[in-house]
Formats: C-alpha cells, structure tokens, sequence
C-alpha cells in the first residue's frame, strides 16, 4: 500500500486536491483527463510505489478540488502546484487532457520535464475529433454519461469508469470548455519537444482522436509509439502495466 498525505493546494483563485507520497526519491507528476479524476491513476499508482515520489491531483472543478470561480489555465495551476510541493524536474504522465497540459509544460518550462508518457494525449491546437454520429452533449447528467461511455470507453463498462464519467460530468455541464483558458498551440511546435518521449495509443480509442496522436508520435523528437491492444481512452486504467513500464524506461 503506498502511503501518501492528501493536501489543498492554494493556487490563483482557486484550490486543488493533491496527494503526494513525499518521499526522497525521484519525483512522477500524473495528470488525469478530462473524462474522470485523480482516480483514474489507481493502478499506476500502486505499481510505482517505493520506487518514486507520486503526485497526482484534481483540476478545477474536477474530483476533490473545489469549482473555478471564473476562467482559469491548467498549465498555470500545474506550475503553481509544483511550486507549493517544491517539486524539481519530474517525469509526468498524462492523459488525453493531462497529457496535452504535460505537454504544454515541457514546451514552456522544459528545465521542468525529465520525460513525458502522453497517454492518447488531447493535444493545445490539434484539429478536433468529431466522428460520425456524435449527438450534440447531453444536459442530462445520466445522459451525458452514457455518450461518455460510448465514446470513450470502447472496451466496456466498468462501476470505476462510470463513476469517473460522473465525476467530470460536474465540470463540463456547470463550467465547460469556456472555463478552460487557451495554454498554448503544441501542434505547431512539436518537433520543439526537447524531453525523451513514449506516446500510448489503444486500439479501441475513439477513431478520429487516432490521426492526431499518430501524428504527434512523429513530429515529436524521438517519441516512440507504443499501440496498446484491448485499450481504449482510459489507458491508465485498462493499460496500467504499459503506463508503468514506460514511466520506469523514461527513469533509468
């Protein structure tokens, strides 16, 4: 079992949930997506255990962290954040948002970034994904729950992708995309990417997110491609080993 100190972290106009093993050892940052929460790390949390210091925590109004009480940047609250646990150069994982937010701080501050594993990461300026079919966003929470399920969750459901579903539900139907401040354009500057790279993709993700990161694996210096089978958008849950395994290569 990892032991770890759960913390409220100030940052401008806003708090967040964090956790953080605190131990003296080299430091992974997790970043969670914008279908579910900090939880979505569980396995990968447990296998990395004694071997890093772990953080992970919730955006603005995602999880355990309280609502955004106006527009706000996920790459300014990551800096922040990292400020307040006085965390040096780290190795983050993130993924779809979390991974184009790990993204966007290593084009930004890449003194910061030892190395990224972007699980299908939703990159700042990528054309969007849209795929045949797509009803408009539900207003109903069960409703939007369902869509989320059937976008984004192709290898099934499962009570902890439902719930994390749920979660994300709270942000996107009170707050939304209009609450989320534009970090930057890493698809016009990916071949920028200084830090050693692994870019995950399963083989049941949603298919118009595949051109993008497909893409991005090979603009990004040195980014090797691992393509997951059985995955879908919720990798760190369905592919925790794989996520694990590429976090543990990036150490050495």
């Amino acid at each position: 079992m990892v032991i770890a100190v759960e913390r409220f972290i100030d940052v401008s106009d806003g708090v967040l949930w964090a956790e953080d093993t605190g131990e003296d050892l080299p430091p992974v940052v997790l970043v969670h997506p914008g279908v579910g929460d900090a939880r979505i790390w569980d396995p990968v949390w447990e296998r990395l255990g004694g071997r890093h210091r772990l953080i992970r925590y919730d955006v603005r109004g995602f999880g355990r962290s309280a609502p955004p009480a106006g527009p706000f940047s996920r790459l300014d609250d990551l800096r922040r954040l990292l400020d307040r646990l006085g965390v040096g150069p780290a190795l983050f994982a993130g993924c779809s948002m979390g991974g184009g937010t790990a993204l966007d701080l290593a084009l930004a501050e890449p003194d910061r970034v030892r190395g990224l594993v972007l699980a299908c990461p939703g990159i700042s300026g990528a054309p969007p994904a849209h795929d045949p079919g797509d009803e408009p966003d539900s207003d109903d929470p069960d409703v939007f729950v369902e869509q989320g399920v059937a976008r984004w969750a192709r290898a099934g459901r499962d009570p902890l992708v439902v719930d994390l579903l749920r979660s994300a539900v709270r942000f996107w139907l009170n707050w939304g995309g209009d609450f989320l401040a534009d970090d930057g354009d890493a698809w016009s500057r990916l071949e920028e990417v200084a830090t050693p790279s692994v870019l995950l993709l399963g083989d049941l993700e949603r298919p118009s997110f595949v051109p993008a990161c497909v893409e991005a694996a090979r603009r990004i210096p040195g980014c090797r491609l691992v393509r997951l089978p059985g995955a879908d958008h919720f990798l760190p849950l369905r592919a925790p080993d794989a996520v694990t395994e590429a976090l543990v290569t990036l150490s050495r």
